[in-house]
């Protein structure tokens, strides 16, 4: 990061005006933010790595503490792609530091188990992601597993047609491959899922 900074590399120095501090942090924090989109996608797509992905998908019971079940292998992914943002991009300590709190609000507010009430997530949810948008990701089967990737924003959903909507009747938990709460619950069994045989319904 240091060293790109110091060098001036990254995308961030081919935009216009870059050096006006607004245009700067809003520009990185939206790239960081499609970087995050793209970094969900791969993690669907690729089965090598939905392996490790799956994991948090397989919580019976989405709420807050579903933020916080990620399998150490994805954590390691996504510090790769992470500092593969930094390298494209170019962002200093503050623009991060400044995305790493609005990431961790609305991951925590998108895994609550209560949704919006319908008026106010029209009006939230046409720029973010609300908790309405994340528990259809939630749901146990295709084609809503596939959809609402959005981290912070859901303007990629919308542009690149991953939007999707669902009620909340309609909205089961979970993952279809691995629905057993014996397994699921236990922490040992969910470390070994990325290294057991993949099932794709």
């Amino acid at each position: 990061m240091n060293w790109a900074n110091a060098n001036h590399w990254g995308l961030i120095y081919y935009i216009p005006y870059h050096s006006n501090k607004w245009v700067y942090y809003i520009s990185l924090f939206v790239l960081l933010d499609l970087g995050e989109y793209v970094y969900h996608v791969i993690m669907h797509k690729i089965d090598v790595l939905w392996k490790f992905h799956l994991v948090h998908h397989s919580d019976l019971k989405v709420d807050v503490s579903t933020t916080v079940r990620e399998h150490p292998g994805e954590t390691c992914i996504r510090t790769c792609f992470l500092m593969l943002w930094v390298f494209l991009l170019g962002p200093g300590i503050v623009v991060l530091m400044i995305r790493q709190v609005f990431q961790t609000f609305f991951n925590i507010l998108a895994h609550t188990e209560f949704r919006l009430p319908h008026k106010l997530h029209m009006v939230v949810g046409a720029v973010f992601i609300t908790p309405n948008l994340h528990h259809v990701h939630h749901h146990h089967e295709l084609p809503y597993t596939d959809c609402n990737y959005g981290d912070v924003l859901s303007i990629w959903d919308r542009l690149f047609g991953t939007y999707q909507e669902l009620s909340e009747n309609e909205t089961h938990f979970g993952i279809d491959t691995h629905p057993d709460p014996a397994v699921n619950a236990r922490f040992v069994n969910i470390l070994k899922i990325p290294f057991q045989k993949l099932e794709r319904k």
